[in-house]
This record gives C-alpha cells, sequence and structure tokens, in this order.
C-alpha cells in the first residue's frame, strides 16, 4: 500500500511539473489539457503553478491605457467655468 501511495505522489508530481513547464514555454491551457487527457479544462488547471517569472512576463491591460494629465485635456465650452 504504501509503494502505491508513493507512486500515485511522483505521477502527481511529475503532472504538475509537466504543465507548468509546458506553460513557460509559451503553451496555452487548451493544449496543455489536451496532452494531459483531462476532460474539463477545471481539471488542468489544479496542475498549474505559475512561476513568478511567467506572472511578470504577463502585460497588465491597464497599463496599455493611455491616460492624460488634466492640464492637457480639451473641454467642451459648457463645462468650464468663469
Amino acid at each position: 500500500m504504501l509503494r502505491d501511495a508513493n507512486h500515485e505522489q511522483y505521477e502527481d508530481a511529475l503532472r504538475h511539473s509537466f504543465a507548468t513547464h509546458m506553460l513557460e514555454a509559451g503553451a496555452d491551457l487548451r493544449t496543455i489539457q489536451v496532452l494531459l487527457g483531462h476532460a474539463e479544462l477545471a481539471d488542468t488547471a489544479i496542475y498549474l503553478d505559475l512561476s513568478r517569472r511567467h506572472l511578470q512576463a504577463v502585460a497588465s491591460p491597464i497599463d496599455a491605457i493611455a491616460v492624460s494629465s488634466p492640464d492637457t485635456v480639451n473641454r467642451s465650452r459648457k463645462l468650464i467655468k468663469r
């Protein structure tokens, strides 16, 4: 029985490492799901461990928003107080 538990832990660690390395190499979740043989994407997500390097490589969509300073904004005449 101990041998079965060790084999299960090894298998889980191997699948987890495989999924993480595939993700870091640029594979998408759907590809990893197919390679692991999972029916549900949620089953694949269990094995994924996002590394700090991978998380830092993803650009935030908020960073791409151009924001003007209040001094350079063109306001309509209705909003200008006199």
